[in-house]
């Protein structure tokens, strides 16, 4: 028999012999501190033990490769949270009835979702995740599921029940988790550069191209009167002067 139904054994003897439901739970909470190693009357001299060991793993192969698939496909819209407690998500509002308290709190611990989507800025719930491998198909992990469904369910917080495979599709894993989480924000284009207002850059000035010499057809080189009344002037002579002196008036840039 398990521990926790032999102490739900040991409160039914309990009331049995007269106690309250909360007598009987508050013995069963010593005789558990005692078990544990727990005096919390301060005489427990014994040395502390410290009996643990850091797991190979903490998250198992199968759920490190949906991890990273869900890393992918949650893009920075969500903070991403796993094996996170059921207790940590939910809790069980205190009445008159302590032992109503105990009996669905207990009910919840050492129970936990394999994932859980948060708000980026408030960490809110948004979703939990469930990734099924084939264990879920024994009877005692359908109950399980079955239980643990059922209080997401009555908390209003959605859970999506995934099931192993070698390899996902992105975009059926997104089509899921788009009603908690979004769209995929549109890529950033760069804002076309406006032009710069003032005066626009005029376009190079075209040198003027030698024309042919109307006497010979030479090529003709541009020249600068040097004396007389036209000196600084500019005209064009032929390439052959002095063999021929051809000329052409110079008109300056062409448009």
């Amino acid at each position: 028999m398990s521990s926790e139904g032999k102490f739900g054994l040991l409160r039914k003897l309990l009331r049995a012999i007269g106690l309250s439901q909360g007598a009987a739970d508050q013995v069963v909470d010593f005789i558990v501190d005692l078990l544990a190693g727990e005096d919390k009357s301060g005489d427990n001299k014994q040395a502390v033990e410290y009996p643990y060991h850091l797991r190979d793993h903490f998250l198992s192969p199968a759920e490190l490769n949906f991890y990273m698939v869900l890393r992918g496909v949650i893009n920075g819209r969500a903070v991403l949270c796993m094996k996170v407690g059921l207790a940590d998500i939910f809790y069980v509002r205190k009445g008159n009835d302590a032992s109503h308290w105990r009996i669905y709190t207990n009910k919840i611990d050492r129970k936990h979702v394999d994932f859980l989507l948060c708000d980026l800025k408030t960490m809110q719930p948004l979703a939990g995740i469930e990734l099924d491998d084939s264990s879920h198909q024994r009877p005692d992990r359908e109950a399980r599921d079955e239980f643990v469904d059922g209080v997401f369910a009555a908390a209003h917080l959605p859970l999506i029940h995934i099931p192993v495979r070698r390899a996902y599709v992105p975009a059926e894993i997104e089509a899921q988790l788009a009603p908690y989480i979004g769209a995929q924000p549109d890529p950033v284009r760069p804002s076309p550069i406006k032009p710069l207002a003032g005066p626009q850059p005029t376009a190079p000035v075209k040198k003027a191209e030698p024309p042919r010499c109307p006497k010979c057809g030479s090529g003709m080189i541009l020249r600068t009167v040097k004396n007389g009344t036209n000196a600084g002037n500019q005209f064009w002579g032929c390439s052959t002067y002095p063999t021929c002196r051809g000329i052409v008036p110079y008109k300056g840039a062409s448009n």
